[in-house]
């Protein structure tokens, strides 16, 4: 079953974790810490989803508790960013 995100306007996507990568390098993060994120947060939502649905406010906030944990820094960053766009 393909991994859906339920967006804030209603609209289903395909979950990617290289979304969730560029958001966290866009950051200031490396590499490593943004595959590291994305691919525990790819995890968490094969494991939380309903339906193979996760909602996309769910994920932001499981990727900044992931980031918070690794580095504080860049995690303020990622948040400012997402409530930008």
């Amino acid at each position: 079953m393909e991994l859906k995100v339920l967006k804030k306007a209603g609209k289903l996507e395909a979950f990617s974790a290289d979304k969730i990568k560029k958001g966290v390098m866009k950051a200031g993060g490396t590499a490593k810490l943004a595959g590291d994120v994305a691919l525990s947060t790819a995890k968490w939502a094969k494991e939380t989803a309903k339906e193979g649905v996760v909602s996309a406010v769910d994920m932001h906030s499981k990727v900044l508790e992931l980031l918070y944990d690794k580095d504080k820094e860049i995690a303020g960053k990622f948040r400012g960013f997402v409530k930008k766009h």
